[in-house]
């Protein structure tokens, strides 16, 4: 929503949230306070000569929008190095996928968890992820660096992302050892060569792949991807459509 106004607009809300809303945790009020200084200075950076021009063409205020937002994302995404040593690789990528609008799920719960202000706030390495679900999330190829350490991840789901290319593909050979299930789809920026990473996920057992704009022929992909992983069952429509149709036969 607030990736369709200005940028300065964008960032002075984000100020105004993080200081009258209720975080419900003390450091997540702090990380939105000071993200959205760095993004307001950022913004404010702007020329009122450059913000004219971007008026008067709008293509160049979409391509300024972009560039400005791309640094929201990066401030969004970035593995913290200082915060993974001392909350465990397992916190800092469940802050990565809140952040972010996705859900997790820990191994020690069947209920799935989309809201950061319910992360516990103790006893951080009694919690490793088991599911992550990046559903419309704006993650960038860098956030997947979090996957790294992570032993115990079963299930991850990337679609409609945007933002995601095959380089966020490639830092799933972190998971390799316990990934099981996979589902890709929606994401326009992921080409056939990017799930040449997918080889290496030796434990994978169901590879989801649909509506991959730039695979031409998802099937013949899945066919030469099958010739690799020969035990795993590559699905390339909605798992939800493939059911019904069964049903009805």
């Amino acid at each position: 929503m607030f990736r369709k106004i200005l940028p300065q607009t964008y960032a002075r809300k984000v100020l105004i949230s993080a200081k009258t809303s209720q975080c419900g945790s003390h450091q997540y009020c702090v990380w939105r306070y000071h993200h959205g200084v760095s993004q307001y200075r950022l913004a404010s950076s702007l020329k009122l000569t450059t913000l004219k021009n971007m008026f008067n063409r709008p293509q160049e205020l979409i391509l300024n929008q972009k560039r400005c937002f791309w640094g929201v994302d990066v401030a969004f995404n970035r593995v913290d190095e200082e915060r993974v040593r001392l909350a465990g690789p397992d916190r800092a990528a469940a802050e990565w996928v809140l952040r972010n609008g996705g859900a997790i799920k820990w191994t020690t719960s069947s209920n799935h968890l989309n809201d950061y202000n319910f992360l516990p706030t103790t006893q951080f390495e009694n919690y490793k992820l088991e599911e992550i679900d990046l559903t419309a999330t704006d993650v960038i190829g860098i956030g997947f660096e979090h996957l790294k350490d992570l032993q115990h991840v079963k299930k991850i789901k990337i679609s409609g992302v945007k933002t995601m290319g095959d380089d966020g593909l490639s830092h799933l050979h972190n998971v390799k050892d316990t990934l099981t299930t996979l589902e890709i789809s929606h994401c326009p920026m992921v080409t056939e060569k990017g799930l040449e990473h997918l080889v290496s996920l030796k434990k994978l057992k169901t590879l989801v792949l649909y509506d991959l704009m730039e695979i031409r022929n998802i099937d013949a992909a899945a066919a030469k991807l099958h010739l690799n992983m020969p035990g795993v069952n590559i699905v390339t429509e909605n798992p939800e459509l493939h059911e019904h149709k069964e049903e009805k036969q």
